[in-house]
């Protein structure tokens, strides 16, 4: 009996083991989790870098999205299926910064035209219609890839 028990546990723990995903999946919740932008890419294959002093964010809470756009707050809802994601009615404060306007635009433009998205290695890559948006989890320390 003590064999039997022996093997069957390996057996289990063997099972478990491979079972189990190395990294997050893309299905994952994105809920509860807060990151900050690394890098983004836009249409024409240009990759940019985040300007400013202040951090551009994305946290994530039950259906409501919201976070930095290096200059103005924005909030949004959003909405995910597998590895599909959509926000729908993103808002943002209305203060004017000096030389981020155009960024902020970018930024929240990818973010409306989402279609995607893969979270893996402690980085969250959002893709859509006009480019990408790569993040690094707001708790890890990671170097971002080109997005």
């Amino acid at each position: 009996m003590t064999t039997f028990k022996l093997v069957f546990g390996s057996l289990f723990l063997f099972v478990l083991l491979t079972a189990c995903p190395r990294e997050l999946m893309p299905d994952q919740s994105l809920e509860g989790s807060s990151w900050v932008l690394l890098k983004f890419s836009l249409e024409d294959g240009s990759i940019q870098e985040p300007q400013g002093e202040k951090p551009i964010t994305l946290r994530f809470k039950a259906d409501q999205a919201s976070g930095s756009a290096g200059c103005n707050s924005f909030f949004a809802s959003y909405e995910t299926r597998k590895e599909q994601l959509q926000f729908e009615g993103i808002g943002a404060t209305e203060m004017y910064c000096m030389g981020l306007m155009e960024q902020e635009k970018q930024y929240l433009g990818l973010l409306e035209q989402a279609k995607s998205y893969t979270i893996r290695q402690g980085q969250l890559e959002i893709s859509s219609q006009g480019g990408k948006l790569l993040f690094k989890n707001e708790n890890a320390d990671s170097i971002g890839q080109e997005p």
